[in-house]
């Protein structure tokens, strides 16, 4: 079932979206993915800003602001073993969603399941579904969380703890954590002691007693241990010893294969009766289904966030992946005949390809986080009677391989010659660049993968159950089976000639792999890998015992191999091309075709078959590019480098903080609790009491601002206790607050007054450094000319181009293939692309030094996703680039004696100056040379309805330019800053006492878009 058919059942999840006033996720995807994580100075995080300004919300700002204190208020419980955690966009958005949920069953459930029928009756006829019937309260025991593997859902449910009993919904007679095997257990109880949510792992007794209800204890088990009625001895309890209301986490709790699910299903409903659950899946693309019914009517009112893998790969997130297409080899009977050798040695050289680019580019690797390269052999399922024989043709291979050197030769050419072909050319055209270009050398294969030339020994790990090692003569180990049926897998192996020894020496060598000098290059086996071994050295997938109905464990499979730590650990792909494209792409394989068909099947209901169109640039006034400067920072000068800023009092700092929003909501619910509704008044101005600054714990807040520090990444920022406290102390700062909220009487009034302590530190230290650093790069400004690196910033080369992802579907059938196959066509001829209409949008501007401009799809339309990378225009910037190409073609005198160059400068890979609060990357650079000068305008199409009027920092920065154009002091330069407001003037000074005139906007070089004279107005300050 095509995945978009799926989400359109998800009514509880369109809901919570239609709050925010959109109907699809990729709409808050498309505000939120580009944010700054974590928290501004003020204490709340960059995303709920952006949130508070959409116009159709249905949620109060205060309550946004609440749910943002409490989200932060969880995962500082869950850093303080861990160090500082920042959230991403959707895992921010995941936990939202569940405060929004659990506040509104906790305050008003009987008004929230009335909203939830009124909105899903208007959906069932907007949508035409029928299948959902109305909620009622017990369909409100479950929220699941749809999140791909790798995209973070251990934190979201240990923050979900937290939730649950802020909330305070019931008080739970068992907490329980249930996972589909011992290995997930395993994983999930280290995970949870890091977090510090008190927990234990079930070994087989719960030694007679409830233990959870006094630290709300986690119990981790396998479902697995579960079971309705106890027969006999073993592990196994049955689901009655956990009676009462209970409090269930379940991750991945689907198989795939119906009679094991329904078996789970009844397991965890019972445990579940009269109590509540979350749950946490990646696959459930892979169970829901029309044909299903009551799965897909079950989760449609459960799942509350929808982060399936789509979405977490358009975002940049985890490995790319390559699969060969199954489908076509099998029309041509000449590669059949050797399939399985083929793909085999096929799979080989991408991973051979691998390591040499790994090894050769190590500094790279390293700055991205790159581990060295595993090439692995896995299943779906971890036992079978297709295990024993899979692993053992992979076994024979590698022994055909380490013989037969002659064959090897033979069949790397026949891979590399261009001779295996299908309709559409070589079958391996779009692989193996880097070995055709530098030349293959068989005895750098053998060297770089097993070690060395020799005889093939296999050795049984006797200190290590299940595993056998795997060597070339007295080389080391360079593989490792790890297998269930041992003595199966040795007769089978006999069978085939190859002796096997005893090995009582070594350690385990699966436990090697993860070291940072492991020699294992290659690991045979399923049952480590699907029951959540934790590695990020996966770069070759070797597909083996995978059958029908197996797609949950397929996904989980995949997923696992796609993690990526990236650089930063930012767990994105870099989008470089080159060296890093090969160390960032999943390579996947089978010896058997009917795996990979299986394989490609799970995965297209994941909806992330993809069609890559690349189209190319063309580059304009190349020869002009030496005459053009660009402000840059002075080579090799880095303020975190070169000086040592030390924390001081700084008069021309002042603070506000308001954190009014956050206490006025606890102290409504004391008075409504003991008096009825009273007006709350505010104190403004207040300082922390002298007495009270000596009483805080000043080691914890010590811990909280370096914490801050290094999480900011100010490294060359020194600071001590008794300079926090002069702070403190100074008249540097103003809190809004309620009356009393700074006076100390409890233990609670202290905590709270230090919590607020520490809010005022952090967002003097943010000001104090960013202050610094904006001088320390004005005053080490210089100017160079514009080079590629500039224009191209982004761009796929050789040669360069954009890169536009089309989803494939086959519910748009012919009308999908004609789309790509139109786009293809453009792709190869610009006049048409620029001239003729089609499904992208296109600006071909002359002044600017490409061609084309690509505009963003409208993510209102749901038939296909479009994705462009760079990142195409939104609305705003390309009327900008319209009213400027229309003002230069109608006015062709006024720039006669003028050459002027347009760039469109890349977020965060562009020309970027420090403001007071952030990072600021202008979207255009303008030149406007002239003989005797050139002006360079930095220029920003910006809605202006958050601005603090003309103290906008990006309107301020109008002065700061000046301030650079002095500091590099080259008489022919001049340059400038422009906004160009998307909120018209009139809607900017709505509900403004004593609002700046129009005038006095255009003063500070603020146009707006809507006022046809802008341009006019622009080169006349220009003084053109």
């Amino acid at each position: 079932m095509k995945i978009e058919r799926i989400e359109k059942h998800l009514v509880l999840n369109k809901y919570l979206l239609s709050l925010f006033g959109v109907e699809e996720f990729k709409e808050l995807q498309k505000r939120l993915k580009d944010v700054e994580e974590g928290v501004d100075s003020d204490g709340r995080s960059h995303f709920i800003n952006v949130l508070k300004s959409f116009r159709e919300r249905k949620i109060s700002e205060d309550a946004l602001l609440t749910y943002d204190q409490n989200i932060q208020n969880y995962v500082r419980k869950i850093s303080h073993k861990r160090g500082p955690i920042k959230l991403k966009y959707f895992q921010y958005l995941a936990v939202l969603f569940t405060e929004i949920v659990l506040d509104n069953l906790r305050n008003r459930k009987a008004e929230f399941i009335q909203e939830l029928n009124e909105f899903l009756k208007d959906y069932k006829k907007k949508r035409d579904i029928d299948l959902i019937d109305e909620f009622t309260e017990r369909d409100l025991n479950k929220i699941a969380f749809w999140m791909a593997t790798g995209s973070g859902k251990t934190l979201i449910a240990h923050i979900n703890y937290h939730q649950f009993f802020n909330y305070n919904l019931f008080s739970p007679d068992n907490i329980i954590f249930l996972t589909p095997n011992e290995g997930l257990s395993k994983q999930h109880f280290e995970e949870l002691q890091k977090s510090g949510v008190p927990c234990r792992l079930y070994e087989g007794n719960l030694n007679g007693s409830r233990l959870y209800r006094g630290n709300n204890e986690v119990l981790v088990i396998e479902i697995t241990k579960i079971v309705e009625e106890k027969k006999g001895g073993g592990l196994t309890i049955p689901v009655s010893a956990f009676e009462g209301r209970n409090l269930v986490f379940v991750d991945e709790g689907h198989k795939g294969k119906r009679s094991e699910e329904q078996k789970w299903a009844k397991i965890r409903n019972k445990l579940a009766e009269d109590g509540f659950v979350f749950e946490y899946s990646a696959t459930f693309g892979q169970i829901l289904d029309e044909k299903n019914k009551d799965t897909l009517k079950e989760y449609a009112k459960a799942i509350i966030f929808d982060y399936s893998y789509k979405y977490f790969y358009l975002d940049g997130y985890g490995k790319d992946f390559y699969v060969l297409n199954v489908k076509d080899i099998k029309q041509n009977k000449k590669i059949m005949e050797n399939f399985r050798e083929i793909m085999f040695v096929a799979n080989m050289l991408d991973f051979y390809e691998q390591l040499l680019v790994y090894e050769k580019n190590r500094n790279i690797a390293r700055e991205y986080n790159i581990e060295k390269p595993l090439w692995v052999f896995v299943g779906a399922t971890v036992t079978g009677k297709g295990e024993n024989s899979d692993v053992v043709e992979i076994v024979k291979f590698i022994r055909k391989v380490i013989k037969q050197e002659d064959w090897l030769r033979e069949k790397v050419e026949e891979i590399l010659s261009g001779k295996l072909r299908d309709e559409g050319g070589d079958i391996f055209r779009d692989k193996f660049h880097y070995i055709r270009e530098l030349g293959f050398e068989v005895d750098d294969l053998y060297m770089r993968i097993f070690g060395g030339k020799g005889d093939f020994q296999v050795y049984e790990i006797k200190r290590a159950q299940g595993e056998f090692g795997l060597r070339v003569g007295d080389n080391p180990y360079f593989g490792v089976v790890n297998i269930g049926d041992t003595s199966k897998f040795k007769d089978e192996l006999k069978k085939e000639g190859i002796s096997i020894k005893d090995d009582a020496i070594s350690d385990s060598l699966f436990d090697d792999i993860k070291k940072p000098d492991s020699l294992i290059n290659i690991l045979i086996g399923s049952k480590k890998f699907i029951e959540g071994w934790d590695t990020w050295r996966v770069s070759s997938m070797g597909l083996i015992n995978i059958g029908k109905g197996q797609g949950p464990q397929i996904i989980q499979l995949f997923g696992r191999g796609v993690r990526l730590k990236g650089k930063d650990m930012s767990l994105k792909r870099s989008g470089e091309e080159g060296p890093l494209k090969i160390l960032e792409t999943l390579n996947i394989y089978s010896i058997k075709g009917d795996y990979l068909d299986e394989f490609l099947e799970a995965i297209s209901k994941e909806g992330v078959e993809f069609e890559t169109i690349r189209i190319p640039i063309k580059l304009l006034h190349e020869e002009k590019w030496k005459d053009l400067y660009i402000p840059a920072p002075k080579e090799g000068k880095k303020f975190e480098e070169e000086e040592v800023l030390r924390l001081s009092l700084d008069d021309k700092i002042f603070i506000n903080l308001d954190v009014s929003i956050k206490l006025q909501k606890v102290e409504r619910r004391k008075l409504e609790e003991d008096e009825g509704p009273e007006e709350i008044k505010l104190r403004t101005g207040q300082r922390l009491p002298e007495k009270t600054i000596h009483l805080l714990n000043w080691q914890r807040i010590w811990k909280e601002i370096y914490d801050f520090k290094i999480m900011r990444g100010y490294w060359n920022l020194v600071f001590d206790i008794d300079t926090l406290k002069t702070i403190l102390q100074s008249d540097n700062y103003k809190v809004n607050t309620l009356p009393e909220s700074l006076e100390v009487k409890t233990l609670d009034d202290l905590i709270r007054v230090e919590e607020i302590a520490i809010l005022i530190l952090k967002k003097y230290i943010d000001q104090f450094y960013k202050r610094h650093a904006r001088r320390f790069e004005t005053e080490n400004m210089s100017c160079n000319h514009l080079g590629r690196e500039y224009v191209l910033s982004g761009f796929v080369s050789s040669p360069y181009s954009y890169e536009v992802k089309i989803t494939k579907s086959k519910e748009n059938g012919k009308k999908n293939e004609e789309l790509i196959k139109r786009l293809k066509e453009l792709a190869e001829d610009l006049n048409k692309l620029c001239q003729e209409d089609h499904i992208l949008k296109v600006i071909c501007f002359d002044r600017h030094l490409y061609l084309p401009i690509l505009l963003k799809k409208d993510s209102k339309d749901k038939d296909y996703d479009i994705v462009i990378s760079p990142s195409g225009l939104v609305e705003s910037e390309g009327k900008f680039i319209i009213g400027l190409m229309e003002y230069i073609e109608k006015n062709k005198d006024r720039f006669t004696n003028l050459e002027i160059y347009l760039l469109r400068n890349q977020s965060r890979s562009g020309i970027g100056f420090q403001l007071e609060w952030s990072r600021f990357y202008p979207d255009f650079i303008m030149w406007v040379k002239k003989p005797e000068k050139q002006i360079i305008v930095f220029i920003e199409p910006h809605g202006l309805i958050h601005a603090k009027g003309l103290d906008d920092e990006k309107i301020k920065f109008a002065h700061q330019i000046k301030e650079i154009e002095q500091s590099i002091g080259k008489k022919d330069l001049v340059l400038e800053s422009f906004i160009l407001s998307t909120t018209p003037y009139n809607d900017l000074i709505k509900g403004v006492a004593s609002p700046p005139k129009q005038s006095e906007y255009e003063r500070k070089n603020v146009l707006f878009l809507d006022d046809e004279d802008w341009p006019k107005k622009l080169f006349d300050r220009l003084l053109l």
